[in-house]
């Protein structure tokens, strides 16, 4: 009930900031389908209903209870993810189903930028609702100081060599940096609007990064499972797990499929996918991904013996 509440008010503030998208109608067409499309591919890469979008709403609501102060910032943390995403679909070209593959990339950068903008103006009507402009400078720092990271992530994927991006230190600073701070920011500003102490705030912070670590691997898996990464010849944890523990033919086989990717190698996606499980690789991305799972239980156990009722953000960890 409580979720469906939250999920209803959320809405209602993201329509309210597209309104003015109205005089172009087809802009605002195109920033519908982008949060639908996120929305779907959350559903898709978590095979579950949990509502990532709310997360920060949640740590907010069960710090305060009443979430309506908090509405346009989690607006605007939605419209920036969804931004975000719409920027990495242009740069990694992987989805026919996405803005760029759709409509082309001029479209999809207006888009983007608009939702950028939009979300920045979401920020600045906290003021509207009673926020001190000291606590509406502070979140928009620390916004930007956390998507200025997942930037700096993205280039790192985008511009290190299948070679360097096969190290799993490498790999782990990657993620942790384009993926898993994009939930730690949701979790940290959820906190900071709620009043939080700053050792509070900053317990909500790691539980965010554990989260997203766990997420990103997790979705690792599943690319694997339904062969996505594998035909896309991505480098993630798993192909990581068997590069380095693999020798002979089989590390041959793994090598001209995730680093030289040369333009003739022919392979059966299946094939590939049976060894990352007979090699354990899978086995081993299973297991790092629940150490960050459990780093999350355990900080929300601490809140818990300390009173704050966490049962909501248990639906996140699985």
């Amino acid at each position: 009930m409580l979720q469906s509440k939250l999920d209803r008010l959320i809405r209602e503030e993201i329509e309210a900031l597209l309104a003015p998208l109205a005089d172009a109608a087809s802009l605002h067409d195109l920033a519908e389908e982008s949060l639908a499309n996120a929305l779907q591919d959350s559903v898709i890469l978590h095979a579950d209903c949990r509502a990532w979008f709310l997360l920060p709403l949640i740590v907010y609501n069960i710090l305060c209870g009443e979430c309506e102060l908090a509405l346009p910032a989690i607006a605007g943390l939605e419209l920036l993810k969804v931004a975000a995403e719409v920027l990495d679909d242009i740069e990694d070209a992987d989805s026919a189903k996405s803005l760029p593959s759709k409509y082309g990339v001029p479209l999809a950068l207006n888009t983007a930028s608009t939702l950028i903008i939009l979300a920045e103006k979401a920020f600045t009507l906290l003021k509207d609702n009673g926020v001190s402009d000291a606590v509406v400078v502070s979140l928009i720092n620390t916004v930007n100081s956390y998507y200025t990271t997942t930037c700096m992530g993205q280039h790192l994927d985008l511009s290190l060599t299948p070679d360097a991006i096969a190290s799993e230190d490498t790999y782990l600073r990657v993620i942790a940096m384009k993926s898993a701070s994009v939930v730690e920011c949701a979790c940290y500003t959820g906190a900071l609007l709620a009043g939080a102490n700053q050792e509070l705030i900053n317990s909500f912070a790691i539980f965010g990064h554990n989260l997203g670590m766990a997420s990103q691997i997790a979705n690792d898996i599943k690319a694997v499972i339904n062969l996505k990464d594998i035909k896309n010849r991505k480098i993630t944890l798993p192909a990581i797990f068997a590069l380095a523990r693999t020798e002979g033919k089989t590390h041959r086989l793994m090598d001209e499929m995730f680093c030289k990717r040369s333009l003739g190698f022919d392979f059966a996606p299946d094939q590939i996918r049976d060894l990352l499980f007979s090699t354990g690789a899978m086995q081993y991305a299973a297991i790092k991904r629940e150490i960050y799972n459990q780093e999350a239980k355990d900080i929300l156990m601490r809140m818990k013996t300390e009173g704050i009722k966490v049962e909501q953000l248990q639906q996140f960890l699985n």
